[in-house]
């Protein structure tokens, strides 16, 4: 070795003493408390979770104004910790034309009372289609019972 490599030898070695014990002085700490937290998971009536999708949270105080929102992960799962109001909480979840709203009641000891989401199913599906088609049909009937009477000889 020559003179010149024996400092930065030394100074490899110095080093090699000083990490352990910079290293090992360093303590990890953790503060855990109880919270009213909720778990959404989201997904569609295929399965598959609501990736990235949009998530809005209403207080009971204030159902018209966000409380929060959020972003699903991608598994459809996001995870908060609510204030301390009791009362109906409202969440709703929208991706892509998409949604779900679910209210989760809260009574004043903290405890959850869950509800199923609002999604519709198929009956209320049905009904709304069938009122959609009869609109369309009296708007077509109304239409041209107009143009009929316009077209009448005076």
């Amino acid at each position: 070795m020559g003179s010149r490599s024996r400092p930065v030898a030394a100074a490899v070695f110095a080093a090699g003493l000083i990490a352990p014990l910079v290293a090992s002085s360093h303590a990890a700490l953790i503060e855990a408390e109880t919270a009213q937290a909720i778990r959404l998971h989201a997904f569609y009536d295929t399965g598959a979770p609501m990736s990235h999708a949009q998530v809005i949270i209403y207080a009971p105080d204030d159902a018209s104004t966000p409380w929060g929102q959020g972003v699903t992960d991608r598994d459809g799962r996001l995870e908060f910790v609510l204030g301390p109001e009791a009362g109906r909480w409202s969440f709703q979840v929208r991706q892509s034309g998409h949604g779900a709203m679910v209210h989760v009641e809260i009574d004043d000891n903290a405890s959850f009372m869950t509800a199923a989401s609002s999604a519709q199913s198929w009956g209320q599906r049905l009904v709304m289609v069938a009122l959609v088609g009869w609109g369309a049909l009296g708007t077509a009937l109304f239409a041209l019972a107009r143009r009929k009477t316009r077209n009448a000889p005076a």
